[in-house]
This record gives C-alpha cells, sequence and structure tokens, in this order.
C-alpha cells in the first residue's frame, strides 16, 4: 500500500521563489528535514538553464522521479537542475538534510551544523522522502542524485537498500579522502581519540566561494546557510565519513547503473587562482575515478574537463555539457 501523499496545504512557499515548494519532514529521531518540489507550471523562468541539446535525442522521464541530496555545509539552491530534470519529464525533488540548509536555526548559538555519527542515519530522510514520492507518483521510478557527501551517503543507502530506487547520477561523490585511504587509516585512531563533537582547529579558505562567484558573477547560494568558511569539522562526523570509506574501499554491490560525474583536474595553491574555477579545489578526482569502480558492475565514470567540485555549478558551457552527458546516460541505461 501507498503511503498516502501530504496535502497541498502542507506545501510551503519556498525560498526558492516561484516553482519551488518546500515540505517541513519530521523525523524519527526528533530532528527535521525538508523536502522541496519544483513545479514547472508554476516557475517564471522554466526554460531558464536547459541547454539546448544539439544531436541529442529528446528523452521523456514522465515515469521518474528524481531526488537530489546535497553535500557537506551545503543544501539545495539548483534551480538549473530542477529546471533540467523537468524539462526532460521527471517529476524533480530534492532533500535538506537534518543540520542542514532549511533545517537550521541560524539565531541558535548551539546549533552543530552537519554533525552526524553514522551516514546511515540519513535513512530517515531518505525514506521519508522515498514515502512522499511513492505516495505522490506511485507508478513512478526514482533516481538518486546526490553531491560530494551526498553522493557517498547516496551510495551507501542504495546498496543497504537494494531494488528501491532505478539509477544513481553522483556528481563529485566522496567516496575516499581526499589525501589517500593510507591517510584516512592514520587519521581514524587520532579523530576517535578526540571529543567527537568539539570541532578540529581548521581554517579553510573562502577560495571555492571566489571560483563559483567567478563562474557565475556572483554566488547562487545564502552565504548564511553555505558559509565561505564552511561549517566546522567534527571529529564525529569525520569518523562517520571515513566509515563509509573503508565500506567503498572493501566494494559495493549496487544493482543498478550509476554515473559518477566529475572534473578533468583537481587543483591545490595557497593563493587564489583563476583556473580555480575550472577545477576541483575539494577533492583529488583521481581518487574517486579510481574508487567509482568500487560501486557497482556498472558504472559510467565522465570526466567532465573545465568543471568545478560541484559540476552543476560550473560556468555555463561546461554545466551544459555535463547535462548533455547525463541525457546520454539516460538514453542508454534507464531508457
Amino acid at each position: 500500500m501507498n503511503p498516502t501523499p501530504p496535502t497541498q496545504s502542507q506545501w510551503l512557499p519556498d525560498i526558492l521563489g516561484p516553482g519551488f515548494e518546500s515540505l517541513p519532514l519530521e523525523l524519527p529521531c526528533g530532528d527535521r528535514a525538508t523536502l522541496v518540489r519544483y513545479l514547472p507550471r508554476v516557475d517564471n523562468h522554466p526554460s531558464r538553464g536547459v541547454p539546448h541539446l544539439d544531436g541529442v535525442p529528446p528523452v521523456e522521464l514522465a515515469n521518474t522521479a528524481v531526488l537530489y541530496i546535497h553535500g557537506w555545509s551545503d543544501y539545495f539552491y539548483h534551480r538549473d537542475l530542477a529546471r533540467f530534470w523537468a524539462h526532460m519529464g521527471a517529476h524533480f525533488y530534492a532533500v535538506d538534510l537534518r543540520n542542514y540548509g532549511r533545517n537550521l536555526d541560524l539565531s541558535d548559538p548551539e546549533r552543530t551544523p552537519g554533525l552526524i555519527d553514522d551516514l546511515g542515519a540519513y535513512d530517515e530522510e531518505i525514506s521519508a522522502c522515498l514515502d512522499v514520492l511513492t505516495g505522490l507518483h506511485p507508478h513512478c521510478r526514482v533516481v538518486l542524485s546526490a553531491h560530494s557527501t551526498g553522493g557517498l551517503t547516496a551510495a551507501l543507502w542504495a546498496n543497504d537498500n537494494p531494488g528501491r530506487v532505478a539509477g544513481l547520477v553522483l556528481n563529485s561523490p566522496w567516496l575516499e579522502f581526499q589525501y589517500t585511504a593510507s591517510v584516512r587509516k592514520l587519521l581514524g585512531p587520532l579523530m576517535a581519540a578526540r571529543n567527537p563533537v568539539s570541532p578540529l582547529r581548521i581554517s579553510l579558505p573562502n577560495y571555492y566561494v571566489l571560483a563559483v562567484a567567478q563562474a557565475h558573477g556572483d554566488t547562487p547560494f545564502d552565504l548564511r546557510l553555505k558559509p565561505p568558511e564552511s561549517f566546522p569539522v567534527y571529529p564525529q562526523f569525520l569518523r562517520a565519513v571515513f566509515d563509509g570509506h573503508k565500506r567503498v574501499e572493501r566494494g559495493l554491490d549496487l544493482d543498478v547503473p550509476v554515473l559518477v560525474q566529475m572534473s578533468r583536474t583537481s587543483m591545490q595553491s595557497v593563493n587564489y587562482a583563476p583556473q580555480m574555477a575550472h577545477a576541483d579545489i575539494v577533492l583529488d578526482v583521481e581518487i574517486l575515478a579510481r574508487r567509482a569502480l568500487d560501486l557497482a558492475d556498472t558504472v559510467v565514470v565522465d570526466r567532465v574537463p573545465g568543471a568545478m567540485h560541484d559540476v552543476y555549478l560550473s560556468e555555463e558551457s561546461v554545466r551544459d555539457q555535463a547535462f548533455t552527458r547525463i541525457m546520454q546516460f539516460v538514453h542508454g541505461y534507464l531508457d
């Protein structure tokens, strides 16, 4: 029996404006998540950001619902991604996980953004979202789209819940520590010995925000919800991520096709450089590309030239190339 879908009155106007609505989700743990949906019929600009794709046959995904999961120190704000999937006929949804984005109380000095002790705990959010999607679209298959830490979470969840989704489209998923598995294994015991909720003294530069602003002319997100210096880094959070990395290293066995998109190059520098708008300055894409092959039997690794860490935040021509390759993946593996 399909879950009872929420009523229209339960959906609220969203911070993204016309075309987007949000639904608060009370979780069994007592925390709150937020499900966002895209409604192209009430969007003032439903074609904005949708690429003109010459030579790619049209795709009709009326039988598909997409659920997007954001990364760490992040939330959902990707209007163009929603419009792209809707342009192909899919029903698009995104979730802000507990302690992220729309669920943060910015007036609370005791808030612990992004804190989690087990990525598997996000089963509560994903299951709650899928209950809503199943209730609203009982005959639709579900595709998970996810970025960075969300990509790791989505892969682990899909592995533990076979048969519940039809495919994964991962955007620079954090499948391994950027300083190699050997460094991760050295850091693990150190993180276990620390106060789990006492932030590490790490100062992260705002180069990523500068790169996004360079690519777009401004930042398309709320800096209160996605701060330039990032969230505090808690040992408990890193331990949860490292546990996920261990599982990927041992090998997952996803029963669906997986598209893994990432930049062709990574870049690190003490000082900001314009080239940072055309490379992954967060993760090592060579490590990601190798680790992606441990997810499933059917994995398509897509190295996008000029892409940023969040491939869909790249400048328009690069983002359009990434969208084109999603369509090709859909044609080849999800049609």
